[in-house]
């Protein structure tokens, strides 16, 4: 019996990588497409092709079974560029639905975003049949509603099978992270302070990048499900201040005249952990796992 051959469009980026080793120790045939040329984990192949450029995408899904779409612009791309987060986010995904129809694709697993929830009240506790209104949520959730709204139809009309995967905000030790946790670390590995926000009450589900690979890797099974991989801890900029203070030594600031911004309502990741098994560390346990890879990185540079 053959191996099922895997896409994983976007597979250099942060979370891309993290997924492609999974599938990989998992014994998955996985072919990287990303428009870079760079080194791929190792077990994978690479194939060059641009998300908004149809038949080249076509021609890259002419032999695979399953295809992992993690391509799209980042929150702070979306908010500045409306044109590109469009492009990538709907116009790529339309692309890849298409070419997943007319090359026998089997699933499309699709990383959409806890922005699906935004604009939602924080004092809510959602699950999977929640989103927030198109006219209220920021231009990075409506691009992931948009593209959510695609698979939908592609299965309506064609069958064609998906899993929606709802990520967290992810965090880990690289460089391309943006979150506030990866931030703080950098800021006090580096003799800085970590400057708060405000007050630093804003909450949010903080994930390690690792667990959403394997929560990602999990979902390959399923069929026509949306799964929020997020952590279950709901913690504040403050919190996470205070523990990195606690256990590191690192000096807080607060810069009471930046904006905070509102807290998400809490994401429930109920049914990922019922139906996968999926089980996420803890931010105490995610944060020790960062501070250590990153402190192997800064050695292994200097």
């Amino acid at each position: 019996m053959d191996k099922v051959r895997i896409a994983v469009i976007g597979g250099l980026g942060f979370i891309g990588k993290y997924l492609t080793k999974e599938l990989v120790r998992e014994g998955y045939d996985v072919v990287v497409i990303d428009i870079r040329k760079d080194k791929v984990p190792k077990g994978a192949e690479l194939y060059i092709a641009d998300v908004t450029d149809f038949e080249r995408i076509k021609q890259a899904l002419s032999d695979i079974d399953i295809v992992y779409d993690l391509a799209g612009v980042v929150l702070s791309t979306a908010r500045k560029n409306p044109y590109l987060a469009t492009r990538l986010d709907i116009l790529g995904m339309l692309n890849v639905l298409e070419a997943s129809v007319k090359s026998n694709v089997d699933k499309v697993i699709y990383s959409s975003s806890f922005y699906a929830y935004d604009g939602l009240s924080p004092r809510l506790e959602v699950d999977e049949t929640r989103h927030g209104d198109i006219f209220d949520v920021e231009m990075f959730g409506f691009v992931k509603l948009a593209a959510e709204r695609l698979i939908h139809e592609y299965n309506r009309q064609y069958g064609l099978k998906y899993v929606i995967l709802r990520y967290g905000p992810v965090y880990g030790p690289d460089n391309r992270c943006s979150c506030v946790v990866y931030e703080f670390i950098k800021a006090g590995l580096q003799g800085k302070p970590l400057v708060v926000w405000g007050a630093g009450k804003r909450k949010n589900q903080y994930t390690y990048v690792g667990d959403i690979a394997k929560g990602s890797v999990l979902a390959l099974k399923s069929k026509n499900e949306i799964f929020n991989l997020i952590s279950p801890e709901r913690v504040s900029i403050r919190q996470i201040a205070e523990l990195l203070s606690e256990k590191y030594g690192f000096k807080v600031e607060y810069d009471i005249n930046k904006p905070e911004g509102p807290s998400m309502p809490y994401i429930s990741p109920r049914k990922a952990e019922d139906i996968l098994g999926w089980k996420p560390m803890t931010l105490e346990e995610g944060i020790e796992r960062t501070v250590l890879e990153m402190k192997v990185s800064i050695r292994n540079n200097a």
